[in-house]
Parts: structure tokens; C-alpha cells; sequence
């Protein structure tokens, strides 16, 4: 028998090893990237810019809505509640000034010493005066002071302004009495008494005398301007 020797070993071939860095490197080939960095067209440009025009023209319309329908609603408030209205003169010194703006409100009821904002009689003019007497009323001015029924009334609104005339020994009310200006003893339904604060200068009814409630506009509420002398009356 012939003992194998070491020249009749056949030699094996060493199988080829697939590294998995090979095979990671063609899946990477295989897969593609996806990008989006896609440059828009011309076309995709114009539809952009269509739609930002188109969404700036419907805000531009809603703003406009928006401050027309308030405008409205406030004109419309205003005719039936509130106003705004700029003294004019120094009747009202110095309660109020030539050319402060005050809010009138036209719902309110009348009382006495109510600043009220109303038509002239006999006049196209409009103007601000106080309420001094009401209907039904007996009112006089004795030694510059007032008299309602007989009843001494302090009129604190003026006290400053007074004393100051008083001290130079002038009065600041002349004295009247209703049935010397009406010629009736009390104020009739539906009349006013009005006088201005700044007493010696004033033009109300010492002059026009009474005025009709139906000419009052409304009350003055407060000052707005000018905004360092805000006040509510």
C-alpha cells in the first residue's frame, strides 16, 4: 500500500470573505439620497406672490371693515348718547376754559347746578351754562347770594372766584329776582334758570332769560382736553 505523502495533499483553495464594510458600500450605492433642496420655478414663484397679494388685500379689507363698521357705531351711539363739544368763550371761567373739549351725555336727567350744554334761545349758537333754577322754583340773588324758595344756597363751584371780587369790593352776582326777568313769581314747566360761572362777564338768562328744556342737548360729564386738566364734573 503506498503511504499518502505530503505531495499527494490536494490544497484548498481559502474562500473569498464578503467584508460587511463591502456590502454596507453597495446598499449606500444602492439607496438614493432624497433632496429638497429644490430650487422653485418661475411658475411656483408667480402662484406664491399671487397668494401673499390675495392674503394682504383680504386683511387690508377686514381692517377697513373693521374701522368703517366702528365709525358707524359710534356716530350712531353718539346722536342718541354722547358728544363731544369745545367750549367756546369765558362765560364758564374758570370752571372751564376757552377751547377744552368736554363729553356731553345726552341721557341723563337734569339737576340743579348740572353743567348743560344747549341752544341759545332766539340764537343758531350753542353754548355751556349751569342749571340754577328748576320749574316750579322761586329763585333771587340778595347781597350776591342766591336764593331758592326762600332758602339760602351755597354755590361752592364759584366760592374762589367770589372771594376774590368780593376782596376788591365788587359783586359777583347782580342781585335779580325772577319776577323782575319773567315777570312770573316761579319758573314754568318745562323752563330753566341758567347761569355762567364767570358771573360778572356771562351772557344767560339775565339776558335770554329761561330756556326750554326741549333745547338742552345734555349734561357735561367730564373734560378730556387738555389731558392735564382731566376732570369729571
Amino acid at each position: 500500500m503506498k503511504k499518502a505523502t505530503h505531495k499527494n495533499r490536494t490544497k484548498r483553495k481559502p474562500k473569498k470573505q464578503i467584508t460587511q464594510t463591502t456590502s454596507n458600500a453597495k446598499k449606500a450605492v444602492k439607496r438614493k439620497v432624497p433632496t429638497n433642496s429644490k430650487k422653485p420655478t418661475k411658475k411656483r414663484k408667480k402662484k406664491l406672490n399671487k397668494k401673499k397679494s390675495r392674503k394682504m388685500k383680504l386683511l387690508f379689507f377686514e381692517i377697513g371693515l373693521t374701522i368703517l363698521l366702528t365709525t358707524g357705531v359710534v356716530y350712531l351711539l353718539s346722536l342718541f348718547t354722547f358728544s363731544l363739544t369745545k367750549v367756546e368763550g369765558y362765560s364758564m371761567s374758570d370752571t372751564l376754559e376757552d377751547k377744552d373739549v368736554v363729553v356731553i351725555n345726552k341721557l341723563t336727567d337734569i339737576k340743579r347746578f348740572d353743567l348743560v350744554y344747549m341752544r341759545v334761545p332766539n340764537s343758531k349758537d350753542k353754548s355751556i351754562r349751569r342749571i340754577i333754577g328748576r320749574p316750579g322754583e322761586n329763585v333771587y340773588y340778595k347781597n350776591g347770594q342766591l336764593y331758592i324758595n326762600e332758602v339760602e344756597k351755597d354755590e361752592r363751584f364759584i366760592a374762589d372766584y367770589k372771594n376774590q371780587f368780593e376782596k376788591d369790593g365788587m359783586m359777583f352776582t347782580e342781585d335779580f329776582t325772577l319776577k323782575n326777568l319773567t315777570g312770573k313769581p316761579t319758573i314754568p314747566k318745562g323752563k330753566y334758570l341758567v347761569l355762567g360761572d364767570n358771573r360778572p362777564y356771562a351772557t344767560d338768562s339775565r339776558y335770554y332769560q329761561l330756556v326750554d328744556e326741549k333745547d338742552i342737548i345734555g349734561t357735561v360729564e367730564m373734560r378730556v382736553l387738555p389731558l392735564h386738566k382731566l376732570q369729571k364734573f
